[in-house]
Parts: structure tokens; sequence; C-alpha cells
């Protein structure tokens, strides 16, 4: 599928008077259009389906699936802390494994709980804002990277699984394929000049990335005793990494309810494994509260 005080020795940077295009995407009206398209999207969807499939999602949280979301949670973001480490130090970003693990714990926690889906992004970019060879672009151009790349193996997953299926499926196929070649060609764009074996371990800890998060779709779908479908999966991550709403809500629910019907799928089961993967997906990035809590004892006082 960063925060309010950052996770890096660059915090108090963050805590003074940030740039105002950081902040861009905390603006009042921007974060009230996010709730609201959350929210309207949520209401389409129980009017289509029916709010019950919504609430069925709620069975899902237990012990097992908990533990089962942070672990998972763990490999994901592991992941993506390797591809933050070398894509920002291809950009003069110093940058360990250690820290890089901790700014995405936090990124993750922010952009699932903060309207827009890239409040923790921005942080980011803020914290490391004088750090790279080329100041804001260097930071900026590393994020991109490092989001583009697990989008673009997610959207050609979501394409490949579409053009199995019906001819209803195929304009939907076709779209995905469009998104995965567009952030292919930007993602070459920003990794241009880093050698080929990081960018190859880039795109290998992507797809570690992705596989995690389908995964955890899965083990909601069998935390609700339904039938496992991967393709629900791949459905609902890809719509849920487009920056819409608050942590993917509504436009996951509303996406894999639509799809249901074209991909003889039961869209009640999907829209209620789609609820059940949003509240564990929130759980795995728990860990990012111990990371702030940390960063937020240790600062100058």
């Amino acid at each position: 599928m960063t925060q309010v005080p950052d996770t890096s020795a660059a915090a108090h940077e963050t805590r003074q008077t940030a740039p105002r295009r950081a902040r861009s995407w905390a603006r009042p009206w921007m974060r009230v259009l996010a709730v609201v398209a959350s929210v309207v999207l949520l209401v389409i969807t129980a009017r289509l389906i029916g709010t019950q499939a919504l609430a069925a999602g709620f069975t899902a949280l237990g012990p097992v699936s908990i533990l089962a979301a942070l672990g998972l949670g763990a490999i994901s973001t592991g992941a993506q802390a390797m591809r933050w480490h070398l894509l920002a130090g291809s950009r003069g970003i110093e940058l360990g494994y250690r820290r890089a693990l901790a700014d995405c714990y936090a990124s993750s926690l922010a952009n699932m709980v903060l309207p827009g889906g890239l409040a923790g992004d921005a942080v980011r970019a803020a914290v490391y804002r004088d750090r790279g060879s080329r100041r804001w672009l260097s930071p900026l151009i590393a994020i991109g990277a490092e989001r583009l790349s697990a989008t673009t193996l997610l959207f050609a997953a979501a394409a490949a699984i579409l053009f199995q299926h019906s001819a209803s499926a195929f304009a939907a196929g076709a779209a995905a394929a469009a998104v995965s070649l567009a952030c292919l060609i930007a993602a070459f764009v920003c990794m241009r000049g880093m050698p080929v074996r990081r960018q190859l371990i880039v795109w290998a800890t992507s797809a570690a990335s992705v596989a995690a998060l389908v995964a955890l779709f899965l083990v909601a779908m069998r935390a609700l005793g339904g039938g496992i479908e991967p393709i629900v999966a791949i459905i609902g991550l890809a719509a849920m990494s487009l920056p819409v709403g608050v942590g993917g809500w509504g436009a996951r629910e509303l996406s894999v309810g639509l799809l249901a019907g074209p991909l003889a799928l039961q869209a009640e089961a999907a829209v209620s494994a789609a609820t059940a993967y949003g509240l564990l997906a929130t759980v795995s990035t728990l860990p990012g509260l111990a990371v702030l809590l940390w960063h937020w004892l240790r600062r100058p006082r």
C-alpha cells in the first residue's frame, strides 16, 4: 500500500520551517478533498455492493492475521528500504540501511493514515532536500524511482491477469498496461546513470515488496474464510497505489467490486477482502509509530 515528526538525524531540519513546496500536500483543502474522495467512493461501493460486504472485512482481525501483517509488512518495508538506500546513494545522499528502514516505516505509516497517500514521501523529500547533488531534485528522483519500480510491476501483473479473462475486462487490462508502461519509462529515467547491478537489485526488491503485499491480501481472504483469489489482490493493490483518498480506502473496494462481475467473482467477497486488507495493511505499518516515538524522545528540548 511520512511522519509528523521525521525519521532521521535530519529530523531537526524538518521541524524548522519547511519550504512551501514540501507542505503543499498539507493545505487544508487538499486534505479535505482526499477525505471526501474516500468517503464518496466507499458510499458508492456500499450502494452498489452493500454495507454488509464492507463491514464483514473487520472480522479478519485476529492474532494470527495481525502477526502475519506485521511479518509481511517487515518484508515489504525491508525491501523498500533497500531500494531507498541504493537510489538515494545514486543521487549523492549518504544513507545507511538502518536509517533507510526507519525512514520507510515512518513514511509508510503516514502514507497510510494521512490524506493523499503521499504525505510520508513529501516529508522524506523535505528531510533530504539539501543532502544530494541536486538539492530537492535528488531525493525526489530517488523516491520517485522507488515508488515507480514497484508500481510498474504491480500494474504489469494486473494487465497480464485481466487480459486472460473475458473481453469485458480487456479495457481495464489495457488501462493497466498503459499505466505500467508509463511508470516503466519514468522509472528508467529516474534510474539513469545508476549501475546496472544496482538497478537489478532495485527491481528485485520491488518484486519482493509486491509479493509480500499480495501475500498479505491473501491472508486477509483466508482470515475471512473464503476462497483465495489472487486477481482480487492484484486489482486492489493497483487501485490503492494511485494517490486518491486516504490509505487507498474507497478506490480499493470500489475497483474490486466493479471488476468482480467481468472476472466471474463474487463482488461481496471481493469487497470484504479489500476492506480486510486495508485494516491489515494499516497494522503492518504500526512499527512506524515506534520510529516516530524514538525520534520524538531524542529531539532537542
